[in-house]
């Protein structure tokens, strides 16, 4: 049984308001309610929400005092607008996964960072990566405008991957694009080979 419904979100109405500069987070992002038993976050976003580091979209999972909340995984929630809300619910009390200290933080995503996987394989890595209109832009653009799309899905890979797919953790998110970039940068040096030596001929074939 909900006793008691928290919303939080752009939208005005929310309790939780998240103010325009969260322009990642929805008009209505998620729920807080207490079950009768626990604490329960329910996501309803675009975006997702992280919680300690792990990727929760379009379902409820239960948080305690002390857990990480990220909106949109970029916005966090403190605790004490929760309390507001929720003063003598048992999450005040200090849970026991509290007392105990990570074997090693997780790591923060940085989706402004170039995407060397996305760079050199965008038509395949789109289809892996939340990405599917990339195999359309490489059919159509790929070869007439080479390389100003790889370029691009360098520059915005990242972000449009950690934003379109949903993440286990990051580390599974970084690992993954760290396999990507790999075979990435391998070809996108082959494809600049390529194409230097076209320019080449073809400058030769003119004078």
């Amino acid at each position: 049984m909900i006793l008691r419904e928290v919303t939080i979100g752009r939208s005005k109405e929310c309790d939780i308001y998240l103010d325009a500069r969260c322009k990642y987070a929805s008009n209505n992002h998620a729920t807080i309610y207490y079950d009768g038993t626990q604490l329960m976050y329910k996501d309803t976003s675009t975006n997702g929400t992280l919680i300690n580091n792990v990727s929760v979209r379009h379902r409820a999972v239960p948080i305690h005092r002390g857990d990480i909340i990220m909106v949109a995984g970029q916005y966090p929630i403190n605790w004490n607008q929760i309390d507001a809300f929720f003063p003598s619910t048992p999450s005040k009390a200090v849970m026991p996964h509290e007392a105990a200290s990570p074997s090693s933080p997780s790591p923060v995503v940085d989706t402004s960072k170039f995407n060397w996987g996305a760079c050199g394989l965008y038509g395949l890595w789109g289809f892996f990566n939340g990405c599917w209109w990339a195999f359309l832009v490489s059919l159509f653009f790929g070869w007439f405008l080479f390389p100003i799309p790889n370029i691009i899905f360098g520059i915005y890979g990242t972000r449009w991957a950690w934003e379109n797919r949903t993440w286990v953790s990051s580390q599974e998110f970084l690992q993954a694009q760290s396999n990507w970039a790999i075979w990435g940068i391998i070809l996108f040096c082959l494809n600049m080979l390529y194409f230097g030596w076209r320019v080449l001929t073809y400058a030769a074939y003119i004078f």
